[in-house]
């Protein structure tokens, strides 16, 4: 039965994140409707062992090996031509999602099918390894309602958007040229075409500020904000 959920996932220097990310992943309410989607890009740690007991468990887990590491967005490419389900969401290693939030999202989409795309309010938390239930946050992250204009000032989705696949039949993919912000381009590009998002008014996830993320690293910000920039332009 084809799923009704894909859910994307990088793997990257991910060990001390990986064993806590599939035991909370797994605990969504529709999980066994869902498919997910393990890439890992030329991780130098050891997450294959954490990851075979749940491949054992589930078989609605996919897992691919990359030799080389080609960056977040063209791994989420390769993993959304690997999916099958009308819906994408990302899962990041270091975050977590409401137990509810897959099927609330889901639930959103098939209510308005004018909708591109969903997201709801994040918590954000300085702690690593918590859960949604479990946290200490100490600011949420209250997106408005969207709007082109206030798609340009921020990113609206943050961390934890759900789409459809058909945005990409309209827009195009991830542009892996972008390092940081690929996901924002990608936003922007399918609401400058007339793409509709929603937001959902609820707390749906808890965002991990990792001091050592990506786009969060201290001597990354300069580099990501000019990216930012750029695709706001």
């Amino acid at each position: 039965m084809t799923p009704k959920v894909s859910i994307i996932t990088s793997i990257h220097k991910g060990e001390k994140y990986i064993s806590h990310f599939l035991n909370d992943i797994t605990k969504q309410t529709i999980f066994n409707d869902c498919e997910l989607i393990l890439v890992n890009a030329a991780s130098p740690e050891n997450e294959k062992v954490y990851i075979d007991p749940f491949l054992e468990m589930y078989d609605n887990i996919k897992y691919f090996e990359l030799n080389a590491d080609p960056g977040i967005y063209a791994t989420w490419n390769l993993a959304i031509e690997n999916s099958t389900a009308q819906y994408i969401t990302n899962a990041n290693l270091d975050d977590s999602k409401a137990p509810w939030c897959i099927e609330e999202q889901a639930f959103t989409l098939d209510n308005n099918p004018d909708i591109d795309l969903v997201y709801g309010e994040t918590l954000e938390t300085k702690t690593p390894l918590e859960t949604f239930l479990q946290n200490t946050a100490d600011r949420i992250f209250s997106c408005p309602e969207f709007s082109l204009e206030e798609l340009l000032k921020i990113n609206i989705p943050h961390a934890s958007p759900m789409w459809r696949r058909s945005i990409h039949d309209k827009h195009g993919h991830f542009n892996p040229e972008f390092k940081y912000c690929g996901d924002y381009d990608m936003w922007v590009r399918a609401a400058r075409k007339n793409s509709l998002f929603k937001k959902i008014n609820s707390h749906l996830a808890l965002y991990y500020r990792n001091p050592e993320g990506l786009s969060t690293k201290k001597e990354n910000i300069k580099e990501a904000t000019e990216e930012f920039k750029k695709i706001k332009s």
